[in-house]
């Protein structure tokens, strides 16, 4: 069993620690972060939510954007004939944050201290030092599994009669995630999976091809999401999730604030990643599970998701489904 989680309040955990950080929680070389809470009794728990044997595949093309914002590579894929056979290889070339993503601990550190999860140094992560200290590929030996719920605060706004600018820096407020948890009948339990809504890919699919591009052009680009201050925090931590992951791009609202309530300077990609070892989804299709969860009334399912096992990887495409 994991050890007990402190109290938000006794955040960070050794005083000289950055700001929130749970360092050492799990030991000094820990490479799981918050899935240290997807125990084996909270998978066979979750294994309950198969019902109906539905899956739903939570991957967007690795192309699905109409470019890679924020200048990053595009998606290369080469088809080769193995002539003259019947056979086919392929080569695949991409950079890891341009469309569905697990952002791992290597990824985003704490930005003042230029310390990552654990208090991990950049020559530890892609210097001289690199072996693999907080690489993604750490997850794959278990995966991510475990019960998946889904806020669907898009729909929830609409269905109170609260339309809003999805394609913008809209924040989305704890009490709103409660309010939103509750008209859905959602119970909220530690190592929980969460899922955001924000209504980002509904909007961007009706864009014409002209503005997805021009969206994609935009620096910085803006997502809706949650609200980046220390209520947000608390209730994260509070509720003991394992890992979180939404539609948009950031799963916190992009770009964050200079200054941010009860934060300052930090954002919830510096604390959840670089404090606690928490993955954070971006870019997840979350429109056929919105449809799904609202078809069998029920927003909590199965979820399971592999990343790819390169060492030392810093994101990885989810490679996720829900089951029903």
């Amino acid at each position: 069993m994991p050890p007990a989680r402190p109290r938000f309040q006794d955040l960070p955990l050794n005083k000289d620690d950055p700001p929130f950080s749970a360092w050492g929680l799990y030991g000094k070389n820990d490479t799981l972060g918050t899935l240290n809470l997807l125990t084996p009794e909270v998978v066979v728990e979750a294994a309950k939510e198969i019902r109906t044997g539905v899956r739903v595949g939570l991957d967007f093309p690795v192309n699905y954007l109409a470019h890679p914002t924020h200048n990053r590579k595009e998606f290369e894929h080469k088809i080769i004939w193995k002539q003259p056979r019947a056979v086919h290889d392929d080569e695949v070339n991409f950079n890891t944050q341009i469309s569905s993503q697990w952002d791992g601990f290597a990824h985003y550190g704490y930005q003042k201290e230029m310390l990552w999860y654990n208090g991990k140094t950049q020559p530890q992560i892609s210097g001289s030092e690199a072996k693999g200290a907080v690489g993604i590929d750490a997850w794959c030996a278990q995966g991510i599994v475990g019960r998946g719920i889904l806020l669907d605060y898009y729909a929830w706004r609409l269905e109170q009669g609260k339309p809003y600018e999805v394609l913008s820096t809209h924040a989305i407020t704890v009490e709103e995630l409660k309010a939103c948890a509750a008209a859905q009948g959602t119970e909220l339990k530690e190592g929980d999976i969460l899922f955001v809504r924000c209504g980002w890919a509904a909007v961007y699919e009706r864009l014409s091809e002209e503005d997805k591009n021009a969206w994609c052009d935009m620096s910085p680009t803006k997502w809706a999401g949650v609200k980046t201050c220390v209520d947000t925090v608390r209730w994260l931590w509070e509720t003991g999730f394992s890992a979180v992951a939404g539609d948009a791009g950031g799963f916190e609202q992009i770009p964050w604030p200079s200054n941010a309530e009860g934060l300052g300077k930090y954002h919830l990609h510096e604390i959840l990643l670089g404090g606690w070892g928490m993955p954070i989804g971006e870019i997840f299709n979350l429109e056929r599970l919105s449809e799904e969860c609202a078809k069998q009334k029920r927003y909590s399912f199965f979820l399971a998701s592999v990343p790819l096992n390169v060492p030392n990887g810093c994101a990885s495409p989810p490679n996720i489904v829900a089951v029903f």
